[in-house]
């Protein structure tokens, strides 16, 4: 089996983990007699440590020359912080276990993108091919919030997280499976010749790019930590709720597919905007509709289709920046940035919700969806204006005289 067929099976297995307990964790923590206050700081806890971790786990599988070894180690302590959680008396059992997961979730996310940016360093169709990788992800995602939501309710949502701790760990078993992707050794150079200057790739992720990406997790952070406890004061069940994401992740993987197509024709700033936008709305539906069942429907579906459209552009966008040796620490960067938003994301949902209720956090969530929309239409003008400014020398050179 190929390292990009191996990445996809420990892909996975950690989004059926991720489906899992995304849709209980919050509800877990509540259980475990958290306030609203409480989880907010809880997931904030996380979240720093996924900020800090995320760029050191590139920046050093950089110097390391190697992926692989950080890779299976991230994975091993998601599958111990998942098996304490679910063993967890109280919430700040559980608020250890978080932390310790953070770091693992760092490493998976950084390593795994880092490593599928060198596999197809070569590939035309980068977006296209990621965005079938994560879309197969979001599959997996659906089928961990629709099984884990019936899990928790059959069972408990204690039982249910168990459930992940064999998914991460399997996912670790076939990560050593892995063969260590090793940077292309540098050919001797021949003496240059003249050729018309050729656009080089900035050596850090632009700011518009990042600004995007830090208000884009940040509303779907705020929005998503909560959201299973606003479908509970409806009275949707554990089963409807993750019936819902379910459904908004099936899009997801959908949509994700055509989104890199159509990224790697138009560029990805198009299909970031668009992302942002589709999350905007979104959110503002959960403000004024969430009360009406079919609506919801229609909801999800403008979730799934904000949510593919911007994950797809974004990882590749980030992916293809910097080569095979640099290519963690671009990773660690654009997961720190997601991460720094989610800090922000989480620590507002919580205490938002407990000082001004739900309809303020998702009034709060549409409008930061919005300034994520704003810094990708400024990228998109930025990357418009050096495409410009690249071909003009060469449209210069080709001038008849």
């Amino acid at each position: 089996m190929n390292n990009i067929r191996l990445l996809t099976v420990i892909s996975a297995f950690c989004f059926v983990a991720t489906g899992i307990s995304s849709i209980l964790t919050s509800l877990y923590l509540q259980e475990l007699g958290a306030s609203f206050s409480q989880i907010a700081f809880i997931q904030a806890s996380v979240v720093i440590t996924m900020v800090a971790a995320s760029f050191a786990w590139g920046r050093f599988s950089d110097r390391l020359g190697r992926r692989k070894p950080m890779l299976i180690t991230g994975l091993t302590i998601l599958a111990i912080a998942y098996f304490v959680l679910s063993q967890a008396p109280t919430s700040n059992w559980a608020w250890g276990a978080r932390v310790f997961e953070g770091v693992g979730s760092a490493a998976y996310a950084t390593l795994s993108l880092a490593m599928m940016g060198d596999l197809l360093e070569k590939e035309k169709q980068r977006g296209r091919r990621i965005g079938i990788w994560r879309g197969l992800g979001s599959l997996s995602f659906a089928i961990g919030a629709i099984s884990g939501g019936w899990v928790a309710d059959a069972i408990s949502r204690g039982g249910a997280l168990l459930l992940c701790v064999g998914l991460y760990a399997a996912a670790a078993l076939f990560a050593t499976m892995l063969e260590e992707v090793k940077p292309a050794p540098l050919a001797a150079q021949p003496a240059p010749t003249p050729k018309p200057p050729a656009p080089a790739k900035p050596s850090m992720l632009p700011a518009a790019f990042l600004g995007g990406v830090f208000f884009w997790i940040c509303a779907h952070s705020a929005s998503a930590s909560m959201w299973p406890n606003y479908m509970a004061s409806f009275g949707y069940s554990s089963t409807a709720s993750g019936f819902l994401w379910g459904m908004a992740a099936i899009v997801e993987m959908v949509v994700m597919y055509f989104a890199g197509a159509l990224s790697d024709k138009w560029g990805r700033p198009p299909l970031l905007v668009g992302g942002a936008l589709g999350i905007s709305l979104t959110n503002f539906g959960y403000l004024s509709l969430a009360h009406f069942f079919p609506a919801l429907l229609a909801i999800q579906l403008m979730r799934g289709i904000g949510f593919g459209s911007y994950t797809t552009a974004a990882m590749t966008f980030a992916a293809e920046h910097g080569d095979q040796r640099t290519r963690g620490s671009k990773s660690g960067i654009f997961n720190m940035t997601g991460s720094a938003g989610g800090l922000v994301g989480t620590f507002l949902a919580g205490n938002l919700v407990q000082f001004l209720g739900f309809s303020t956090l998702y009034g709060v969530c549409s409008a930061l969806a919005l300034t994520a929309a704003l810094c990708f239409w400024l990228l998109r003008r930025q990357t418009n204006a050096a495409l410009a400014a690249s071909q003009a020398p060469v449209a210069q050179l080709e001038r008849p005289r």
